[in-house]
């Protein structure tokens, strides 16, 4: 008698091929939404901290120059010296200078926005003595230097100066469903005193 015929099949083979194929599938877009978005926050991480690092570099300019009149000059060129070239003031909508209430909220300000032509310098208005007579100071020009308080009097200290920036971030990718976002980055500090006694306001 002939002995039967067993046929064999490989069909566990070509199984696995199917479920690795599945798992890539699956796999893979959450890998690439891994990785943009690790680079979305990266990126975004960078302007916080070159922003930070601005407004800081601005405030310190703050302290020191009080209430001289090229001290918003000073102020928003340390500013942009603060960018270290990380980040472009194309991104920058505004800079505001402003008083710190005994709370620590923002108290009056001015505020002076980018000046796309960079003339007669990378702010509007250009609170530069130099360039105009008499100088003029950012809208609403509630608080001027000549009207910040250095003068350290027992019971009453001197200003504490914050600044503001407000900028927007560009998302790279999209891969997270944004295009633009706007961001807000403040540091404050308090003047250097110049005087002693009684203050004498410029104004």
């Amino acid at each position: 008698m002939r002995a039967p015929i067993v046929r064999t099949y490989r069909a566990g083979r070509d199984g696995e091929r199917g479920a690795a194929m599945v798992e890539m599938a699956i796999v893979v877009p959450i890998f690439i939404f891994l990785v943009f978005g690790l680079l979305e926050f990266g990126l975004a991480f960078k302007d916080k901290l070159t922003m930070t690092h601005a407004v800081t570099q601005a405030t310190r300019a703050a302290t020191v120059n009080g209430n001289h009149d090229l001290a918003d000059k000073e102020i928003l060129e340390a500013f942009e010296d603060g960018l270290v070239g990380a980040a472009s003031m194309s991104v920058v909508e505004s800079v505001d200078i402003y008083l710190v209430n005994a709370d620590g909220s923002k108290g009056i300000y001015d505020r002076y926005t980018v000046d796309s032509d960079g003339v007669p310098c990378s702010f509007e208005p250009c609170p530069d003595p130099a360039i105009y007579d008499p100088v003029v100071y950012g809208s609403p020009d509630d608080y001027p230097p000549c009207s910040r308080d250095v003068a350290l009097e027992a019971g009453d200290g001197v200003d504490t100066v914050g600044v503001e920036v407000t900028y927007t971030h560009n998302w790279v990718t999209g891969v997270l469903g944004f295009s633009t976002v706007t961001w807000h980055e403040t540091a404050q500090a308090k003047l250097e005193p110049d005087t002693f006694g009684a203050d004498i306001s410029a104004c």
